[in-house]
């Protein structure tokens, strides 16, 4: 008999057997209640083994994982840009090395991988060359370790932050339940002490703030926002601020001030970007393209301090704003004027905003400072006439004006109340921030503020005002009980 013909006869006896078995098997399924169940249990036995199995294994991932990123943070890098380059160029060999050398070194070349993007000043455009160019497991080794460094990083924040010394904590305020009747959670200041009425419980400098835009250049701060009574101190290279002293003329400039100004004390070009996005600032009467601005600048600037000092831990102050609360945006006329005006600004002088400052990431950052600014209200009525801006804000004060808004790391948590526990205050007449507490709080109490101001307002009044500038309906013991 030929080969072929053995083959395809040997094929055919096996498909009758197993047709056979198939047929047996089906009868006995379906006739045989004990032969059911024992199925039943076998299925259910083999689905465990497979699920421990697969727990087994993506345990002992997650361990090695652990202890390679261990290692790696133990580790110290290189500060220094030439001894970065030197570093980097080594890892990157020693891992491409690692790899031709096969499987069982893809581990230790995923560690080299890991610490060249260490020092790397792009790590997600390091991240997208690693995917083209090293195997595959090994690439799934790097993001498993970045992912890992990522998570603790999260889960670390609200341990380090707000400091021990501010009397408060961040903690889980249950509000409610969804459709799904899961409980809906969200994150609220905590009194980490008994306060009595009139007790400081904190004060607070801001992450940003910004002047209203009509009193740029007048008797206002630049930088701290206080009503300047003695002598102005002006910028060396423009005429468009002033500032109270000669401290906060120095930080603004290192901060952000030599991204913003205009120079035309030593230029003739009256078109500049600089001039245009101030043109526009006081055209519209709005702070917040400033406040946006000034932030980017301020995040540079913290960037370039980290990298001068060799400290890579901490977190930045785009940290603390990607965790706020944002009213969502849409993309109008004067929105999308906005972004181009801080792109035309900062392009030239920031590499990446272009990149970074997308339509989205701008709407979202512009819906947190809508959402989480505080007005500065540091000026009593009938002291000065001043323009009110268009922008929302929290405002709580009824006899004090609005000089400027502030965006500050802790107080934006207060959440809000119509019958609050705690008084918001501007002390020193500057973007410093008060928090005092209005009435006897207990330690383990949330603190509550006010968003609006309270006066002559009824409860459908309240609620409008809030759903209309905040986008949410007061469920507070005040609104609930009227």
């Amino acid at each position: 008999m030929k080969t072929k013909t053995v083959a395809i006869a040997t094929l055919g006896t096996v498909a009758a057997i197993a047709l056979g078995y198939a047929f047996y098997f089906d009868q006995k399924r379906r006739n045989d209640p004990e032969f059911r169940r024992k199925l039943k249990r076998e299925k259910k036995k083999s689905a465990k083994k497979a699920k421990m199995s697969a727990e087994n294994i993506k345990q002992k991932v997650s361990e090695t994982l652990e202890a390679g990123l261990e290692a790696v943070n133990e580790e110290t890098f290189p500060t220094s840009v030439e001894d970065k380059e030197k570093f980097f160029m080594a890892q990157i060999s020693a891992g491409e090395t690692l790899c031709a050398q096969g499987e069982e070194h893809y581990f230790e070349a995923a560690m080299c991988f890991f610490r060249a993007q260490k020092v790397y000043p792009s790590p997600v455009e390091l991240i997208m060359i690693y995917q083209k160019t090293v195997p595959e497991p090994v690439f799934q080794l790097v993001v498993g370790m970045m992912t890992l460094e990522h998570q603790k990083r999260q889960d670390g924040f609200y341990e380090s932050f707000p400091p021990e010394d501010m009397h408060v904590k961040i903690g889980d305020i249950e509000e409610g339940q969804n459709g799904e009747g899961q409980t809906v959670l969200r994150k609220g200041l905590v009194a980490t002490q008994d306060f009595e009425e009139g007790d400081v419980i904190f004060v607070e400098e801001p992450i940003v703030s910004a002047l209203n835009s009509q009193l740029e250049g007048g008797d206002f701060c630049n930088y701290c926002l206080k009503h300047i009574t003695a002598d102005k101190v002006e910028c060396a290279n423009c005429n468009q601020v002033v500032f109270c002293s000669q401290s906060c003329y120095e930080k603004a400039n290192e901060e952000y001030h030599q991204f913003l100004c205009t120079n035309n004390k030593t230029k003739d070009d009256a078109s500049s970007q600089e001039q245009a996005f101030l043109d526009f600032s006081k055209e519209k009467n709005v702070k917040y393209p400033y406040l946006i601005a000034r932030f980017l600048a301020t995040m540079v600037h913290d960037e370039i301090e980290k990298a001068k000092s060799g400290v890579t831990d901490g977190y930045s102050s785009w940290d603390h704003v990607d965790r706020f609360r944002y009213l969502e945006l849409t993309p109008t006329p004067q929105n999308l004027k906005e972004l181009s005006l801080i792109k035309e600004l900062l392009g030239p002088k920031v590499t990446g905003v272009d990149e970074f400052l997308t339509e989205e990431r701008f709407l979202m950052l512009k819906g947190k400072i809508l959402f989480n600014a505080y007005s500065v209200q540091s000026i009593s009525k009938g002291d000065k006439e001043i323009e009110k801006s268009t922008e929302l804000h929290r405002e709580s004060l009824p006899d004090q004006l609005s000089v400027g808004s502030a965006l500050y790391r802790a107080t934006t948590y207060l959440s809000h109340s119509c019958e609050p526990n705690t008084q918001i205050e501007f002390a020193d007449k500057s973007h410093s921030l008060t928090v005092k507490a209005a009435k006897p709080i207990k330690k383990g109490e949330e603190l509550r503020t006010s968003y609006i101001q309270l006066e002559d307002k009824n409860t459908e009044q309240r609620r409008n005002q809030l759903a209309e500038l905040f986008q949410f309906k007061c469920v507070c013991s005040k609104c609930e009980t009227d």
